[in-house]
């Protein structure tokens, strides 16, 4: 065989990727929020950083393409970077970007509304056929088409629950946010991402949802309530799936806690392929609290969950506490061991996410206007800060990814 001549039994080979580019999202504006900020509105909305070997950052470019971007998700096989609006004013919208791998450049492809307020979470499903969304104000959930090169189409598909919504602004729904429904993600099953999983913040639940990757659709399914084993209210915000073990996390933003479960993954099979009735797809076996004791609930609440990437630790950012607690899996049981808690160097860590290695950790302080690194310990669980911290107006969102330096073909 010419040694310059690909081997067609091994899989095709790319170029090294360069370095890692870090997008930060901030909000521009603040009376158009569910919630409050106490941080600067920021002047320019995307941040976009290159991720160096030892953990700094240097900054790239900035963009005020979108006001108050809430939410990113890269294309996994297209330098295609969508963005979502946060407003409880307006109907919100989603705007694709496409990223040069070289300079971490955005450029404006398109955008779609939303369909709803406060435009909160995004999915990009197995088959990458659609962008599933969900607005937390009122609760709609929809999905956009995904063209081949990676820009949107307007929306296919929307649910909206039958309840519609009783806050009228923030004040009321801060002090009554439980009243009514509000959706806060939306994630897939593992296996064949047929069952969509939506925690309700407002019902204390998480919503299943039927998913047809075909047409985009989404049909409630029942529902599991975020905590069984310990008293409420809980306010689930996010699910994370481990990535090969069948469990679930969902963090519970307003209990401070973890709700363990575990993933049934025949009744998952058999709601996806047969589309009949079956048993909760998720089975509680653990609550965990994401702080000390003696801390006052209170003044917490919880941000992002998720697993790192060697599937041995849970993390979770604390917004009062200004932490992150990391826990450890175990792989018999399933449950969660405290391993420790860890400050963010700042104020209501709104957001955190790992670099592709695993072995960085960035946060974004919301209301103390920064974003800081740290290392992490792959063995311990540890976090270790880097020293790099940087100036950020409200960062709300860290999204890392590693760019394509040629277009990969989709599978």
């Amino acid at each position: 065989m010419n040694p310059n001549q690909p081997d067609p039994n091994q899989p095709p080979q790319y170029p090294p990727i360069m370095d890692q580019l870090v997008f930060v999202s901030c909000y521009t504006t603040f009376d158009n929020l569910a919630h409050a900020p106490a941080g600067t509105p920021a002047k320019f909305s995307i941040f976009t950083y290159k991720l160096h070997e030892n953990g700094a950052l240097t900054l790239l470019s900035i963009s005020r393409e979108i006001d108050n971007p809430a939410f990113m998700r890269f294309h996994p096989f297209q330098n295609v970077l969508y963005v979502c609006s946060e407003s409880i004013l307006t109907d919100d919208k989603v705007v694709s970007f496409s990223v040069s791998p070289t300079t971490g450049l955005l450029r404006k492809l398109n955008e779609h509304g939303t369909g709803g307020k406060s435009c909160c979470y995004l999915t990009i499903d197995k088959k990458l056929k659609h962008l599933l969304y969900v607005n937390y104000w009122d609760s709609t959930i929809g999905s956009f088409p995904i063209q081949p090169c990676g820009m949107l189409n307007s929306v296919k598909h929307i649910y909206r629950p039958e309840k519609s919504v009783v806050s009228n602004h923030r004040s009321d729904h801060l002090t009554n946010r439980q009243s009514e429904p509000h959706a806060h993600a939306v994630v897939l099953d593992p296996c064949l991402g047929r069952i969509a999983y939506i925690p309700d913040l407002g019902e204390d639940v998480v919503k299943q949802f039927l998913y047809d990757p075909e047409n985009g659709e989404l049909r409630p399914y029942g529902s599991i309530p975020a905590d069984s084993l310990s008293p409420g209210p809980s306010g689930p915000r996010y699910i994370e799936f481990h990535p090969f073990l069948p469990v679930a996390f969902l963090v519970n933003e307003l209990s401070s806690s973890i709700s363990v479960f575990e993933f049934e993954e025949a009744e998952a099979s058999l709601i996806s392929e047969c589309n009949v009735s079956a048993r909760p797809t998720l089975i509680q076996i653990q609550s965990i609290s994401t702080i000390p004791f003696a801390f006052p609930k209170k003044l917490n609440t919880c941000g992002r969950i998720t697993v790192d990437p060697t599937g041995q630790f849970v993390l979770v950012s604390n917004r009062g506490h200004n932490s992150i607690a990391i826990f450890r899996i175990s792989t018999d049981s399933r449950k969660l061991a405290e391993v420790g808690y860890f400050h963010t160097r700042g104020k209501t860590p709104r957001h955190f996410q790992f670099d592709k290695t695993g072995k960085f950790l960035i946060v974004a302080n919301q209301d103390t206007d920064s974003i800081a690194v740290f290392q992490f310990n792959q063995t311990t669980g540890s976090l270790n800060y880097t020293g790099n911290t940087y100036d950020v107006p409200s960062p709300n969102f860290v999204c890392v990814c590693a760019p394509h330096m040629l277009a990969r073909p989709r599978m």
